[in-house]
């Protein structure tokens, strides 16, 4: 999902190496301004979250149905700025 982002947001001309910065750029110009249904704002989210979880705390797990969730709204994410970076060319 970060590697998706950064492409559009490379197409964008913005470019930075901060996560944090990443997705704040892609709440103002893509959430905020409505060119993206906020729930894929929501998504982007929670995959931060869990990857912060993931990297920092001692002990994380996460259940069969968490992990097939995660995978549906990464799929979701990805289709949607593929679809975002069509529209640029």
């Amino acid at each position: 999902m970060y590697y998706a982002l950064t492409a559009l947001a490379l197409k964008n001309s913005f470019e930075t190496s901060k996560h944090g910065q990443l997705i704040g750029w892609f709440n103002k110009e893509f959430i905020a301004s409505g060119k993206v249904n906020s729930k894929f704002g929501k998504i982007l989210h929670n995959a931060f979250q869990n990857r912060t979880k993931g990297d920092h705390d001692a002990f994380i797990s996460f259940n069969q149905q968490e992990v097939d969730i995660m995978l549906f709204e990464m799929v979701e994410f990805i289709d949607e700025i593929k679809r975002c970076l069509a529209k640029l060319l």
